[in-house]
C-alpha cells in the first residue's frame, strides 16, 4: 500500500505526514497526528486528538479512541480497540451509574499488540504500556493499568483496573490479574 486512499476520510485539521500510507475506509478525526512512515490498513477509525508515532503499523479494522498516544515503531494487529471506557460504575440505590473516564492510553515505542485486544483508557489517571512491551491476541487491559518495560503478556489474559506490572515480566496465557 502506498499513499492515501481516495476512500479514506481525513479531517482537515489532522496532520498526516506525506510518507504515511492510509488504506481505504479509514476515518481520521480532528487534530490527529500521523507520523512519518505510518501504515494504516483498511477500515481503521482514529478519533480526535490521537497521535500515532513514526513507523507504526496498524492493521485493518482497529479502533483508536480519542486522545490515545501510540509511540514509534509499534504494531497493532487487526480488530484491536485502544482507549474505550473501562468497567467504571458506581452503585446508586438499585442502579448503576456510569463513571466518566477522563484519562488516556499512552503507549511507548516498539510495542506490539495482538489482534482483538481491548485496552481501556484511564478513569482519572492514564493507562500506560511502556516501551518494548509485547501483547498477544485477545488480551484485556483495564483502566489505569501500568505495564512495565519489556513485559510480555500471552493470549486470553485479563488485567484488572489500577494494576501495575513490573519491568521484564512474562505473563502466561489465560491469566487473570487483579489490582
Amino acid at each position: 500500500m502506498k499513499g492515501i486512499s481516495e476512500k479514506a476520510e481525513i479531517s482537515s485539521s489532522a496532520r498526516v505526514n506525506p510518507s504515511a500510507c492510509i488504506g481505504p475506509f479509514c476515518q481520521i478525526g480532528d487534530n490527529v497526528e500521523i507520523g512519518e512512515g505510518v501504515s494504516l490498513g483498511s477500515g481503521i477509525k482514529i478519533y480526535d486528538a490521537s497521535k500515532i508515532g513514526n513507523g507504526t503499523k496498524i492493521y485493518s479494522n482497529s479502533t483508536i479512541y480519542h486522545s490515545v498516544i501510540i509511540g514509534r515503531n509499534c504494531i497493532v494487529h487487526s480488530g484491536t480497540v485502544i482507549g474505550s471506557d473501562g468497567f467504571g460504575f458506581a452503585r446508586e440505590k438499585d442502579n448503576w451509574v456510569k463513571i466518566e473516564h477522563l484519562g488516556k492510553v499512552i503507549i511507548g515505542d516498539n510495542v506490539e499488540i495482538g489482534s482483538n485486544c481491548s485496552i481501556d483508557r484511564g478513569s482519572l489517571g492514564d493507562t500506560f504500556i511502556n516501551d518494548e512491551v509485547k501483547i498477544d491476541n485477545q488480551v484485556h487491559l483495564a483502566h489505569n493499568v501500568n505495564i512495565g518495560r519489556a513485559t510480555a503478556i500471552a493470549a486470553n489474559t485479563a488485567i484488572a483496573g489500577s494494576t501495575s506490572v513490573g519491568k521484564n515480566c512474562t505473563i502466561s496465557g489465560g491469566c487473570g490479574i487483579i489490582d
